[in-house]
């Protein structure tokens, strides 16, 4: 059950995903470029110990809009909702402040976007 609530759930926010380009952090540089990490894919986790399975891709833009650079690779990530939150990557695990602001940090923000998105 808790499989296909959780599949529910990402459907709906894959739809609200697309809609906004799936970016989830940005951090800006001086001269007005920004690298933005994006989700591309995601599903229900394989791993039970997790929530969810999803790729990342990362883009370079600079202060105009365009496109510099646009991370060809599929990177890899899964995230547990429940406590102890975290994000792994490879096999290295990391514990999510989820008292972090939005922003502060690109592990909080794909966890809050997976798992405080809303559900109806």
């Amino acid at each position: 059950m808790r499989r296909i609530l959780l599949s529910l759930i990402l459907c709906v926010h894959s739809a609200s995903m697309s809609a906004a380009s799936g970016v989830f952090h940005t951090t800006a540089f001086e001269g007005g470029r920004s690298v933005s990490l994006s989700l591309t894919e995601g599903g229900p986790a394989d791993d039970p110990a997790f929530d969810f399975d999803v790729v990342i891709t990362l883009s370079e833009i600079d202060g105009g809009g365009a496109v510099l650079y646009r991370d060809e690779g599929r990177h890899g990530a899964s995230v547990r909702c429940v406590s102890p939150a975290t994000v792994r990557v490879n096999s290295a695990e990391y514990a999510v402040d989820i008292s972090a602001l939005p922003g502060t940090d690109w592990k909080h923000d794909l966890w809050a976007t997976l798992c405080t998105a809303p559900a109806s």
